[in-house]
């Protein structure tokens, strides 16, 4: 195949390099967008740095304010928040925010107010 011998050059480091230096993902990006695979694996190598330090972050601060926390509701509050941050990195999965009271239409918000009759024209 010719088109294997073509040299690309990569967004990232901007070196001539031959195309199974690449990935195909990369190589369909075109020339001036293609980055080679060394490229793509430290871009990932330091999102991840980044999102784990980000993590690191938000759990500390979750801790202080178990620590500063005052009443027993905030207390509660802010332990719930620091389980959940800890949980994520565990698990993986972000936590979910459950509804209150009855799920389904029309009671997000009580069951009272917009949303029915006369699209909510005030008279």
């Amino acid at each position: 195949d010719k088109g294997d011998s073509v040299p690309v050059v990569c967004a990232s480091c901007k070196k001539e390099l031959l195309p199974s230096f690449y990935n195909r993902s990369q190589l369909s990006k075109g020339e001036g967008k293609a980055r080679c695979r060394s490229c793509v694996e430290e871009a990932i190598a330091n999102e991840a740095k980044q999102s784990k330090e980000g993590k690191d972050e938000k759990i500390a601060k979750a801790k202080e304010k178990v620590r500063l926390a005052k009443s027993v509701t905030e207390k509660v509050k802010a332990e719930a928040e620091l389980a959940a941050l800890e949980a994520e990195i565990v698990t993986g999965l972000k936590p979910v925010v459950l509804g209150r009271g009855k799920s389904g239409r029309g009671y997000s918000r009580g069951g009272r107010g917009r949303g029915r009759g006369r699209g909510g024209r005030s008279r």
